[in-house]
């Protein structure tokens, strides 16, 4: 039964990415944590995204086209207006999540206080073959109002961040 009120909208955008959407997918659905909904935002794909979506069965997933091609942003817009969840978390159609990943963030939210917007994790890239762990071993960890730091280089990417849904509404 779908869950009117999931405490996480993963918003999942994809374009032309049939070959590997079903494996973000099944990362998201595999997660210790089950209370989410996961909002699919196909930004206007021309292949078969549309079948490989529904061919999942879990009624937690929720499927939007894009009639044409908007970009990323977009799509996550559109997941971002149409999510439920009490936090927010993007995953991206081309990655995979660790099985403790959306637990591990949560347990942070509820230690954490009120005024806390995001928890984030750190990630494994892959590249040509080659794992690396980010953020690398010099960057230490981070707490309260990281803006500046950010600025110098980036190791919060969409993809490990879990948000407070009210950080995105307009005051």
């Amino acid at each position: 039964m779908l869950n009117e009120k999931p405490t996480v909208s993963v918003i999942l955008p994809t374009y032309n990415r049939a070959h590997l959407v079903g494996r973000a997918i099944q990362s998201v659905l595999d997660q210790m944590y089950q209370d989410f909904e996961i909002i699919v935002v196909d930004d206007g794909s021309g292949d078969n995204t549309e079948e490989i979506i529904n061919g999942f069965t879990d009624t937690r997933i929720r499927y939007v086209k894009h009639q044409k091609n908007k970009g990323g942003s977009a799509a996550r817009n559109t997941g971002i207006k149409l999510a439920k969840g009490k936090y927010i978390a993007f995953q991206d159609s081309d990655d995979e999540w660790l099985p403790d990943k959306l637990e591990k963030q949560m347990k942070a939210f509820k230690k954490a206080s009120d005024e806390v917007g995001v928890v984030y994790t750190g990630f494994h890239r892959i590249k040509d073959g080659i794992t690396y762990y980010v953020p690398s071993d010099d960057i230490t960890k981070k707490e309260g109002n990281i803006h500046d730091i950010l600025l110098y280089g980036n190791f919060v990417t969409t993809q490990v961040a879990v948000v407070n849904a009210e950080c995105f509404k307009k005051k």
